[in-house]
């Protein structure tokens, strides 16, 4: 560790010992930030090394045996292409389902580790619901439940939160909660997916990716905690979005937004004019004007100390150019992509 020392003396000439006393002080200062800077090295790598891999390898144990992860769909209807989950489907005010019967049958585990095998799921009328996105939730009984409301997912409880808001606990052992107003409760339902309401209409549907919590092949779940503070690098899993909604990512670096860079990537879902299946992209605009009230496609970035949050403009439309293809001509929607946020230290 380096540090300044505030006075310099030449041989010959006196010291005064005011400025002796704040040599001293600096010196003492930075012995102190250096014992606390290593006993908090000390306690990260005690925490990677030993409970929270403990907790890794039972995960991962878990899933190698059954597929199955937690708090997701772990396997259900796929669309044609054989990789796009497939579950949603809408008429005007009607929300079905497209499992059992000419569908397969859908898996899903909650965030405790339990498993459910469903085959079907009763129509939801939602005509008369308030003008909204709706998160969907499914319990292992079957009940389908719709929250107008934030979905949290973090290693630590987030604040400013809502009635009915969601947070799912990402830091080992797994568990998830709903705010009853008051505080948090434990909560055993299952996101599968959004949908949109306007006046009484579905507007849009978001299908729930199939396995795809926080335990990925880059095995985040096991550096919550240690790949934040020793290696200053935060990633989220891939995710969708909804027009016109809010998503927040805690890194937890406790820094200066000026010190850290964070940034939003896309990956192509399918082949859609100049863009193939695969590609990753990144926009670079912030929003598109239209003449109309669901042109406003753009995406934008708050930063706080320990957070990222993306503000979705209210368009389908993830972009309306085709790299100097068709101009116009071609079009990627929201539902095309999928997003990724990875925030970085600014060592510089």
């Amino acid at each position: 560790m380096s540090f300044n020392i505030p006075n310099t003396f030449v041989a010959g000439t006196k010291a005064r010992a005011d400025e002796v006393n704040e040599n001293f002080a600096s010196l003492e200062d930075a012995v102190n930030k250096s014992n606390q800077a290593l006993a908090q090295v000390k306690e990260d790598l005690s925490y990677v090394t030993n409970d929270l891999l403990d907790d890794f390898v039972a995960e991962a144990e878990m899933v190698l045996k059954s597929g199955k992860s937690k708090f997701c769909i772990n396997s259900s209807n796929l669309s044609e292409d054989g990789d796009s989950p497939d579950i949603l489907s809408a008429n005007q005010g009607i929300l079905s389902f497209k499992i059992g019967g000419e569908y397969p049958i859908m898996i899903a585990t909650n965030a405790y580790g339990d498993s459910e095998t469903f085959e079907g799921l009763d129509d939801i009328d939602v005509s008369g619901y308030p003008d909204g996105t709706y998160n969907i939730f499914l319990d292992l009984s079957g009940n389908v439940e719709l929250l107008n409301t934030k979905v949290y997912r973090s290693p630590k409880a987030p604040t400013g939160m809502l009635l009915d808001d969601v947070w799912l606990c990402t830091l080992e052992p797994w568990a998830a909660y709903k705010y009853n107003g008051v505080s948090w409760i434990n909560y055993e339902a299952i996101p599968i997916g959004a949908i949109t309401v306007a006046s009484g209409q579905i507007t849009q549907f978001l299908n729930g990716e199939f396995n795809t919590q926080y335990l990925d092949a880059d095995c985040r779940c096991v550096t919550q905690k240690g790949r934040e503070n020793l290696s200053k690098r935060y990633e989220t899993s891939w995710f969708q979005v909804m027009p016109k909604n809010v998503y927040t990512f805690e890194h937890n670096f406790n820094k200066d937004p000026l010190h850290y860079r964070a940034r939003i990537v896309c990956k192509v879902k399918e082949d859609r004019g100049n863009f193939k299946k695969g590609d990753i992209i990144e926009s670079l605009y912030s929003n598109y004007a239209g003449n109309e009230a669901s042109t406003e496609m753009g995406i934008l970035l708050k930063f706080d100390e320990n957070t990222v949050t993306i503000g979705i403009g209210n368009g389908i439309y993830h972009c309306m150019n085709d790299l100097g293809g068709n101009g116009y001509g071609n079009t990627v929607t929201r539902a095309l992509v999928s997003y990724k946020v990875i925030v970085t230290e600014d060592v510089n």
